[in-house]
Parts: structure tokens; sequence; C-alpha cells
């Protein structure tokens, strides 16, 4: 944690030091939030992506930070667009508000709630591994080890138990994240019609 926040001191630094004198278009406060949401956004981005399709073992670790980083992104859009009366913001900043706010709520969720009712299937799912390798299988990747568990489990009343336990737990939570992703794609979509290059 400590080598992030040096790497974020080191990153603001160097932004302020090498960025013309102009391009703070307003007050530097102003833009020190434009880009702690920038950030945020990113981060909370990139490891909901990571947590999707690279590293279902980091779940608690991946969920707190994509939590934070959405709520501190969620709080730094509002402050940007709340410092003025709400009723000043536009419909669209509303939207936006929302779908940050709602990606937070799911983030929360999952974090909560069905993670640690996934992470306590984590003895079903050691259950399961042991089942597989009875079977002889267990040891292909991806979609290859799914087709063989699917197979494997039309003729093994133990496999389909296990895996019906396993796919209740972990369903909730893959809709949450997957609910949350397309909040912060439709936010990053949001934004990017914003840019001016």
């Amino acid at each position: 944690m400590l080598l992030l926040l040096v790497a974020v001191a080191v990153f603001f630094a160097g932004g302020f030091i090498m960025s013309p004198e102009d391009s703070f278009g307003g007050s530097p406060g102003t833009t020190v939030v434009k880009v702690v949401h920038l950030l945020c956004l990113a981060t909370s981005w990139g490891a909901t992506v990571w947590a999707i399709f690279v590293g279902g073992l980091v779940f608690p670790a991946c969920f707190r930070l994509t939590a934070a980083s959405t709520a501190m992104s969620a709080a730094a859009f509002a402050w940007l667009h709340l410092h003025h009366p709400w009723q000043a913001a536009s419909a669209v900043e509303h939207r936006q508000l929302v779908v940050l706010l709602t990606a937070v709520g799911l983030d929360l969720a999952n974090l909560f709630i069905f993670i640690p009712r996934t992470l306590k299937f984590l003895q079903v799912m050691q259950e399961r591994h042991k089942v597989e390798r009875s079977l002889g299988i267990g040891g292909q990747v991806f979609l290859d080890g799914w087709r063989c568990n699917v197979q494997a489990a039309t003729s093994s009343a133990a496999l389909a138990a296990v895996n019906g336990r396993f796919r209740a737990a972990h369903v909730r939570s893959a809709v949450a994240t997957l609910a949350s992703s397309v909040g912060l794609a439709a936010h990053t979509w949001y934004l990017a019609g914003k840019l001016e290059l």
C-alpha cells in the first residue's frame, strides 16, 4: 500500500512539473480531483477486468481495490459536478453519478455479501477437485476442463451435486462483477465522449 501511495505521489508531482502552465483548466485543486477521478476509474476498471478474465484467485483483494477505487471515482465525479447546486448539473451528469454509485453498490455487495459466501464454498471447490481427480479429469484448461467436467457430471452424481453448490455460490458474484463492469464501461464511454484531443 505504501508503494502505491508513493507511486501516486510521484505521478502527481511529475504531472504538475511537466504540465504547461495553462493546462489546469481552472484551479489546480479541480485538476487534482479530475486526475483522482480518472485514476480511480482506470484502477477500478482494470481490477474488474482482471477479476473477470485473469485472477479469480485474488477475489478478496481485487474486490477491496475495486470497491475503493469505484467509490473514490464516484466521489470525485460528484465533487466535480455537485460543488455547484445539484439542480445545475445536467441530466447526463445525474445519470453518470447513478451509474457510478450503482457500480459502487455492486462492488460492495460483492465484497461483503457474495464473495464471503463464495469463499465459504472453497471447501466445495476442494471437494470438487477431489471428485474430479477421482474421475481422472480436472487437469484441462478453461473450456476443455469445463467440457470434461460437464460430461463427467452426467455420470457422476457426486460431481453434479458439487457443481450445483458451487454454481449457486459463484453466479451471484459473477453477475455483480459483470454488471459493475458494464457500468464502468458506460462511464468510460461517457468520458471518451468528453475528451478533446
